[in-house]
C-alpha cells in the first residue's frame, strides 16, 4: 500500500511556514510543536489548504 503524504507547516510571526513533506508516519512521529499543522491526506501536499492538527491527522487516518 502506498503511503499517503502530507505536508507539515508550523505558524511563524502569523504566517504559515512548510517544515517538509512526508509520509503520514513521519508526521505523526514528528515533536509536538504548538501552531503544527498538517495537509490532509488526501490532498496534494504543498497545494491543500485544508489543514488538520496531529489529533485531526490522527483520527482521519484511522478512519482509512
Amino acid at each position: 500500500m502506498k503511503k499517503k503524504m502530507v505536508e507539515a507547516t508550523v505558524k511563524v510571526r502569523g504566517k504559515r511556514v512548510p517544515v517538509g513533506i512526508m509520509n503520514t508516519k513521519q508526521a505523526l512521529d514528528m515533536p509536538t510543536e504548538e501552531g503544527m499543522k498538517f495537509s490532509h491526506p488526501d490532498g496534494k501536499p504543498g497545494e491543500t489548504d485544508v489543514l488538520l492538527n496531529r489529533n485531526e491527522l490522527k483520527e482521519t487516518l484511522k478512519r482509512k
